[in-house]
């Protein structure tokens, strides 16, 4: 097992996420442990490939994308190039993506979360 020094989603509330100590209220990305802040994105229904740069960058394993108040999908389109390139990507609010990605972290795991505050 690969020890890791993990950090976990602390607390969330309405269009807010603690993570590492600081409150975050707009849409951001957690990768290797660290929030990269101010994430420009589009609707979901409107991604392209290019919406998931870093995770292709970063040759991600797994990305968890927190959609919001609902669970929205991005196109289908999009979602198989993703696989393609071996990258799987778990749909769901951003609720359910911040507890995923903690159980997760918990297990010495790595996931790129993506999480949209709001729809």
């Amino acid at each position: 097992m690969n020890e890791v020094n993990n950090s976990l989603i602390e607390a969330r509330g309405p269009n807010k996420i603690k993570f590492k100590g600081r409150w975050f209220t707009n849409s951001f990305i957690i990768l290797n442990n660290e929030a990269i802040e101010s994430w420009e994105h589009s609707a979901v229904v409107d991604f392209t490939i290019d919406d998931f740069s870093i995770a292709i960058k970063h040759t991600s394993e797994l990305v968890l994308l927190g959609t919001g108040d609902t669970q929205i999908f991005p196109q289908n389109s999009v979602l198989t190039e993703l696989l393609k390139q071996g990258i799987g990507v778990e749909v769901m609010d951003t609720v359910s993506a911040c507890r995923t990605f903690n159980v997760l972290t918990a297990e010495y795991r790595s996931p790129l979360a993506m999480l949209i505050m709001g729809n």
